[in-house]
């Protein structure tokens, strides 16, 4: 119990509420997942998170107190891994790794990790090397070349890859000292507006509009949880934006998905027309990029007077790498976190988390951060500007030190059946990890499956 109490501590500081364990039960063990990283704490702490601010909305929308929270560290430790247990017609679907992605020996004995998931950056990957599309190929030329230098290289032609640092090595880099200077989410006032006025409801965020711009883990999960709380989520991508199908299933409930191209004239003058009337928009591009399109915070914000914007990044909005695209696999492999646990189990390759944990806990905490700042819109109004990025919640969990817990049992398919749930889709029947925790002893829940790409047309589900 005591290390239980422990993680609630870690959510009062992460909200900001140091009275929050008068209304919060955490239940289950304080380590369900086997890690050197207390990646169960990031887990839970990141749940409770949105769980509490989607509390904060309801209180603002119903005019009654904070109501209470629970859930169960052994539910967010199964969200956390939702990927891996999505079935589809009881098989699971193919995994997101492309052959080439993964680790390499380079020739000063270090290890290199290529992310090459989607088809444009493995092609430039093998480009820039000269190798085909073969992995021990990829293997012989990496290990003539020396690992801080073609990191360098791949990272100037905007691929993805990262060099494996020690934790020492990356508290010393400059990215990491950026990185150091920011807070774990950052909430700023865009601009003025007045108070909202959202009618009463039992369901925290329904009736509001959020626009999804974002692809992959982080930002979708973000779009994912506001919608199990009720908001009406429209995902926006583009036809020629690649997607890996699993992760489009697993975050896809309850979304619509729909198709613009913010390069044509027609696309972005639809994409102005929803955020006239929109609450949430949600991105994940690289800092400044869609500032180019004119879609950055503070034009969104001139658009929509009252908007909630949040931004999800790799590294952060500052420091040299800034600007770079990053996954959290590369931001695991840059910051030590997969060498720090490859010599705690006693092992030479590269070991990374039990989760995609950044990613996940990136996007519950982009949660927060929205639905707080909705119900901050309810008594102060004003524009808001949200952002968070993979490399400080891996600071965040880094900073909570390490746990050994590598030799916990793994959980198993029965451990997780209790949280899991069934919904039939245009992809088969689906059997998924519902969402965790409770608010005001209301579970919340996703009202339709996950729709192919550009299935529904760029308008909101309901006038108003």
């Amino acid at each position: 119990m005591a290390q239980v109490a422990k993680i609630v501590d870690e959510v009062a500081s992460l909200v900001g509420e140091p009275g929050i364990g008068d209304r919060l039960t955490v239940t289950g063990p304080a380590d369900v997942l086997p890690s050197l990283y207390r990646v169960t704490t990031v887990a839970t702490a990141s749940v409770a998170a949105a769980a509490i601010g989607a509390g904060r909305l309801l209180a603002a929308r119903t005019g009654g107190g904070p109501p209470d929270i629970t859930l169960d560290t052994r539910h967010a430790g199964a969200a956390f891994r939702s990927e891996r247990h999505l079935r589809i017609d009881g098989k699971a679907p193919p995994g997101p790794w492309d052959p080439i992605s993964g680790y390499y020996r380079t020739a000063d004995g270090r290890w290199i990790q290529l992310h090459c998931n989607f088809p444009h950056h493995r092609n430039g990957v093998l480009d820039l090397l000269g190798a085909p599309n073969d992995r021990a190929a990829v293997e012989r030329v990496i290990r003539r070349v020396e690992a801080a230098s073609l990191e360098l290289e791949l990272q100037a032609m905007g691929l993805c890859a990262s060099m494996a640092r020690a934790e020492p090595e990356w508290a010393e880099h400059r990215q990491a000292r950026a990185v150091a200077e920011l807070p774990l989410i950052e909430v700023s006032r865009l601009g003025d507006a007045p108070p909202a006025r959202f009618a009463p409801t039992e369901t925290p965020a329904a009736g509001l509009r959020v626009l999804d711009l974002t692809r992959v883990i982080a930002g979708p999960i973000a779009g994912r949880t506001l919608a199990a709380y009720g908001a009406d989520v429209l995902r926006v991508g583009a036809a020629h934006l690649p997607e890996v199908h699993s992760l489009l299933v697993d975050t896809g409930f309850g979304k619509r998905n729909a198709f613009l191209n913010l390069r044509v004239a027609a696309d972005a003058r639809r994409l102005r027309e929803l955020i006239a009337s929109a609450d949430v928009v949600l991105q994940a591009y690289r800092p400044s990029a869609l500032d180019r399109l004119g879609f950055g915070p503070d034009a969104v914000a001139r658009m929509r007077p009252g908007i909630v914007y949040a931004s999800i990044s790799a590294y952060g909005r500052q420091g040299p790498w800034s600007g770079l695209r990053g996954f959290d696999s590369l931001v695991q492999t840059a910051s030590g976190i997969v060498l720090a646990t490859a010599e705690a189990a006693g092992t030479s390759s590269p070991v990374p988390l039990p989760a995609q944990a950044l990613d996940h806990g990136t996007g519950y905490l982009a949660a927060f951060g929205v639905l707080d700042a909705l119900a901050r819109r309810v008594s102060e109004g004003g524009s808001w500007h949200v952002r968070v990025s993979l490399a400080r919640t891996g600071r965040w969990l880094q900073d909570l030190g390490h746990h050994d817990t590598l030799a916990h049992p793994d959980p198993t398919a029965d451990d997780v059946d209790a949280y899991r749930s069934c919904l039939s889709s245009e992809f088969g029947e689906l059997s998924y990890i519902r969402p965790a925790a409770t608010v005001a002893g209301v579970a919340p829940r996703w009202l339709s499956p996950p729709a192919s790409l550009g299935t529904s047309q760029a308008v909101w589900s309901a006038p108003r």
